[in-house]
């Protein structure tokens, strides 16, 4: 009688152990989930509206709402061949550059500002084999 009210205490505890390491994992919430409103993804992206190149900023809670947010805007302004061209939940500086110049080459970057952002867009149009012309413009910037 003891060992069957010893082995039905233990394993009482066992499923205490279990329920409080359960409810400390669901705690911080579902995987993407921001729970600082101050911590957000932001995406940037263009679409040509009336003839010329657009950008457009959206945030949102996970990097996918953003970039989905951000098409949204465009094609809700009417704007063509809307793209999302950088996303980041990494607290820094989004920005889309075009140019004017017929090519329709848009391009995306992040930095700490939004100088470096460009820097960057400039950097993966190069790398993507599609150069931004050097007088391409800010399309749209977003910084947290």
């Amino acid at each position: 009688m003891a060992l069957t009210r010893m082995a039905s205490t233990l394993f009482f505890l066992g499923v205490v152990a279990a329920t409080v390491s359960v409810g400390a994992a669901w705690a911080g919430g579902p995987d993407g989930a921001i729970e600082n409103d101050t911590d957000i993804s932001q995406a940037v992206g263009s679409g040509v509206l009336n003839g010329a190149l657009t950008g457009f900023s959206a945030t949102g809670p996970t990097n996918e709402a953003a970039s989905a947010a951000v098409i949204a805007a465009c094609q809700q302004a009417g704007a063509q061949e809307c793209t999302r061209d950088e996303v980041t939940n990494d607290n820094l500086c989004v920005v889309s550059v075009g140019a004017d110049d017929g090519s329709g080459i848009v391009s995306g970057g992040a930095g700490p500002t939004v100088e470096a952002a460009r820097d960057d867009a400039f950097r993966h149009s190069q790398d993507a084999d599609a150069p931004l012309d050097p007088g391409a413009r800010i399309l749209v910037s977003a910084c947290p």
